[in-house]
């Protein structure tokens, strides 16, 4: 039974299960305990009234029969039940007398049991210092038998009831005493550190802290006016730490130039410089929470410290040079940096601390990096790997692997990124740093990304394929094959990844090898899935999970499933798709594989989604939620929240949407999982349009481009740049959203990403559209369009058309427009988007209509008609098709 109190307070309540003790018995006392045994057989069952009657009437028989042992457990009994119901006055008369036969009998155990259970009953009536008395009194027992969990256990519930007495001090000193008896006694770790962290959590306590700092004031007072100097200082330091822990920087910043001034008149120079460190260390703390400012005075504490601490302790004077570089790396000022950490570097060198120079090393390498030169980086950061392995510093050696591999990608040396992004990553994840591990493999994705990488790697392979060797090695070709396989995909290359994947099952099969097989047809399926050919992603899928099955490779299986299920769904085949989850669930679940049973919840709820079941879609959601709450899975109870708020977006429901969308940023930002922080605050700005809040719309824009920035992808940065710079065209700012654009222009540059340059030509050439610069919009439109043509993108190409029939419509040049416009439908037909389509011809057909061009406005509309007719005449195009004709009809009365 769990009951919760305040807002720092959890209360488990004991409930004692009375064990059946079975005695020689004697014809008197058998009715009494053939009703006992009914009334535990009752009580498995979970039949309460019956297990109340049964315990009742034996109670009669044995009061009879002079059992006093029976009486004794099922009175404990019958208070436990009334307890449960809440009944307590009824539940203190039983366990009362329970108490009485125990006592009688002389049992420790049971008057332990019934007293922890008075103690219960008085918690809940409010009756804390019964409370107290009962549970101190089951504690000695728990001290004389020397039992250490018991120990735990009662000084917890001691604890509770001083909480709830506000008598904080008490509280602690309890929960101290039952961490260390739940340590002793071996229990289950998370269960000793929520003792802890109650323990640090009430003394964060604001009555906690208030008490202590007006006891602290008194006694600094009381020393100041009796001139203990030394004494003054402890009491200081101990104030100091209270404001600490209350968060109370300015305080705390006070405090110690309290405590300075003390020891300056102390003649304590070395002391004072110490204080003068760890003010300037508050400083840079409050400069970290948003008072920028703070940090100039951390630059003039550090100097401070310098200057009174002299060469007295070069470690210490070597640790401050390097805050102070720390302070001008941070300033942009990279000279002073530089000179800075140099001075740090060689009192390091002079001390002969290893890690410290390593450091050092690594600190001039991040000025270089910030001056662009990355060569003089890359000079850095081996010297300072280099000390980093001989110190057997593995998060050191991780760290520098990874700067190594972002100035190798700044150099476009994508090999040398690639090996040293690698070693990096299998390091973090030896050391299980996740957020790390993650980080890394971004930046390996980004790399894989590049178009310059993926030519070079399509020709090594190549090269190598074309070697006698791979001819003669059939596994070094299969090898090969995979691998040039895997960057035709990346490159987007689906055509030619098709055909070389088809090549490859071929091999396998005649191998025999099912494992290298069953992975392959996989790879055929995303192939296909990327084609939009879900009949033949369907097909190799089924067929992987068939070999997979047969080889019981579960994790195999796993990763392969949700593809399969997700192209049922894109072909429309739910009710299959919710069969096939419905059945691994109840598997899951037999097997209480709890990882399994979240894979599928989630599966379920998606295909609820797609039923727009909304009921148990969140029903199946949540229940993913809990379970990995539960285990304390920070990234997946981020992907859970994000599936409940897509839910939400769906009903349109902007509140429950914000509330959820806004759990998943704050996990994303916790765990540093920028990229997800990054899709987080899209969603929220979405959400905001819909809430009509403006402000936060802005505000989570640009909160997206801190994080893509943080991230450091410029294919995220690019992305958080456009909505920003759409934002404030249609606020009216054109300068700014010129700036965010040709930012954005800029770093598709870079990434030489023909689809994203196109992209940032449209919203370039949309810019000089809203200025009324047409010609320079019809410029920049056929520049994205060349683009587009060229990597034959489609859609993108659609869209350049469809922008450059608009702006010919609006000169009325209508010829040209509709020749625009009819490129564009055959661009848009081989997209295969068929609602986009219709769209597309409905937005055409009302412009026509709007000019009274009646003729090609129906010619439209009847494309749209006979796509609605081929989709089953879906209700809400047939609506939009009315609405052409109503709004025809208007125009025509006109």
């Amino acid at each position: 039974m769990a009951l919760v109190f305040g807002k720092y307070f959890y209360f488990q309540g004991i409930s004692i299960n009375y064990k059946l003790i079975f005695v020689k018995a004697v014809s008197g006392m058998d009715e009494g305990r053939n009703f006992e045994k009914l009334g535990y057989e009752s009580l498995q069952k979970n039949n309460i009234e019956d297990a109340k009657s049964n315990f009742l009437e034996a109670l009669k028989h044995m009061e009879k029969a002079g059992d006093d042992t029976g009486q004794a457990y099922v009175l404990g009994n019958l208070g436990n039940i009334f307890f449960q119901s809440k009944q307590f006055d009824k539940a203190e008369d039983f366990y009362s007398r329970s108490l009485t036969f125990m006592e009688k009998l002389k049992d420790a155990k049971g008057i332990e049991s019934s007293l922890g259970n008075l103690g219960s009953v008085y918690f809940y009536q409010g009756s804390l210092e019964k409370a107290e008395e009962s549970y101190q009194k089951a504690l000695t027992i728990m001290i004389e038998t020397n039992n250490s969990l018991g120990q735990g256990i009662y000084n917890e519930y001691l604890g509770n009831t001083s909480l709830k007495k506000d008598d904080l001090e008490q509280a602690i000193d309890y929960y101290q005493k039952a961490q260390e008896f739940m340590v002793l006694a071996k229990q289950d770790e998370r269960k000793i550190q929520q003792l802890g962290d109650r323990v640090e959590s009430l003394k964060k306590h604001p009555t906690y802290l208030k008490k202590k700092e007006s006891a602290l004031l008194t006694e600094v007072e009381s020393l100041t006016s009796t001139g203990q100097k030394t004494q003054i200082i402890a009491k200081l330091q101990d104030l100091e730490e209270l404001y600490f822990q209350w968060n109370r920087m300015d305080d705390v910043a006070k405090t110690i130039q309290k405590t300075i001034a003390a020891l300056e008149d102390m003649q304590d120079k070395i002391s004072a410089g110490i204080c003068y460190a760890n003010l300037a260390g508050i400083y840079l703390q409050m400069a970290s929470e948003g008072q920028t400012e703070k940090v100039d005075e951390a630059e003039v504490n550090f100097k401070k410290a310098i200057e009174v601490m002299g060469d007295s302790d070069k470690r210490r004077n070597s640790y401050l040079l390097g805050s102070l570089g720390n302070i001008y790396l941070n300033k942009n000022q990279l000279d002073l940096a530089w000179e800075y950490y140099e001075k740090s570097l060689k009192a390091m060198q002079e001390l002969g601390d290893g890690m410290g120079e390593a450091r050092g090393y690594a600190n001039l390498g991040n000025v270089k990096s910030l001056q662009k030169d990355w060569d003089g980086a890359q000079e850095q950061y081996f010297k300072s790997l280099e000390l980093m392995e001989k110190q057997e510093n593995r998060p050191g050696t991780a760290q520098q692997c990874e700067s190594l591999g972002d100035i190798f990608a700044k150099k476009e040396e994508f090999d040398q990124a690639e090996d040293y992004l690698m070693r990096a990553s299998d390091l973090y994840e030896a050391m299980k740093e996740t957020g790390s591990v993650q980080e890394v493999q971004n930046k390996l994705m980004l790399i894989f990304s590049q178009p310059k990488y993926l030519e070079g790697r399509k020709q090594q392979i190549r090269e190598a394929l074309n070697k006698p060797e791979a001819e003669k090695d059939s596994k070094l070709k299969l090898a090969l094959l995979s691998d040039l396989g895997n960057v035709l995909f990346m490159a987007n290359e689906w055509d030619e990844a098709c055909d070389l994947a088809k090549e490859t099952i071929a091999m396998h099969e005649k191998s025999g090898d099912k494992a290298a097989l069953s992975a392959a047809l996989g790879n055929l399926g995303s192939i296909f899935m990327q084609k939009q050919d879900y009949d033949g992603a369907e097909e190799n899928y089924a067929r992987a999970i068939e070999l997979k099955q047969e080889l019981k490779d579960q994790k195999g299986l796993q990763d392969i499933y949700g593809s399969y299920l997700n192209v049922l769904i894109m072909a429309g085949k739910i009710d299959k798709a919710e069969k096939l989850i419905k059945k691994s669930l109840k598997a899951h679940q037999d097997s209480n594989n709890t990882a399994g049973i979240v894979f599928e919840q989630r599966n379920l709820g998606n295909i609820c989604l797609q039923k727009t079941d909304w009921f148990n879609a969140e029903k199946s959601y949540l229940k993913a939620l809990e379970i990995n709450t539960q285990s304390g899975n920070k990234p997946e109870m981020a992907e859970d929240n994000r599936n409940i708020f897509t839910l939400y977006l769906q009903k349109e429901d902007w509140v429950q949407a914000e509330k959820f969308a806004l759990k998943s940023l704050a996990i994303a930002e916790d765990i540093k999982d920028y990229r997800n922080a990054c899709a987080d605050c899209r969603i929220l700005s979405n959400i905001y349009v819909e809430k009509k809040e403006r402000s936060k719309q802005e505000d989570y824009y640009k909160k997206a481009l801190e994080n893509s920035q943080t991230l450091g992808d410029p294919k995220e940065i690019v992305i958080d740049l456009r909505f920003l710079g759409k934002f404030n065209i249609g606020r009216g700012y054109k300068e700014k959203a010129g700036e965010h654009f040709r930012q954005a222009f800029a770093l598709s540059t870079q990434l030489n990403d023909k689809k994203e340059i196109a992209e940032d030509y449209r919203n370039l050439g949309n810019l000089a559209f809203s200025n009324g610069d047409r010609k320079d919009a019809e410029d920049t439109y056929l520049k994205a369009l060349a683009l587009a043509r060229e990597i034959k993108d489609y859609q993108g190409a659609g869209q350049d058309l469809t922008y450059l029939g608009n702006l010919k419509f609006k000169d009325m040049l209508f010829e040209e427009a509709e020749n625009h416009f009819n490129e564009a439908s055959n661009c848009f037909e081989q997209t295969k988007s068929w609602t986009s389509l219709i769209q597309f011809y409905l937005t055409v057909a009302r412009m026509e209509i709007m000019v009274s061009r009646y003729d090609p406005a129906d010619e439209f509309t009847a494309k749209a008609r006979k796509i609605a007719k081929d989709l089953g005449d879906p209700p809400q195009i047939m609506a939009a098709l009315q609405d052409i004709e109503k709004f025809k009809d208007t125009v025509d009365k006109k």
